[in-house]
């Protein structure tokens, strides 16, 4: 009788937990690239590494970040890098700039 019951699947609820995971190490960056003082973006960075490490336990716990685990923990060291100072990021407007004066012609 069990065999005919199917799992509950967790796919959607991953994907949003991820996506939440992004949303969240996605702040500090972008802070970092439009220049926000440098003690703010620490203390961002810092607490977003803190809020996704716990949705990354949650998701462990809840066994939905199986394969996921490492990205997940990988993201969450370079943002933190990357927020502290250790770890330069490249410039998204000076990656702009050169690629519209390279196709300017001369």
């Amino acid at each position: 009788m069990s065999d005919n019951q199917q799992k509950p699947r967790s796919g959607g609820k991953t994907i949003k937990l991820v996506l939440l995971i992004l949303v969240v190490l996605l702040i500090p960056l972008v802070m970092d690239q439009v220049e926000v003082d440098r003690d703010n973006v620490k203390m961002v960075g810092r607490i977003a590494a803190g809020i996704t490490g716990l949705l990354f336990f949650y998701g462990v716990f809840k066994k939905m970040l199986r394969v996921m685990a490492f990205v997940v923990l990988a993201l969450i060291g370079l943002v933190y890098l990357v927020a502290e100072g250790h770890v330069k990021a490249p410039r998204v407007s000076q990656w702009f700039a050169t690629k519209s004066t390279a196709k300017t012609p001369k």
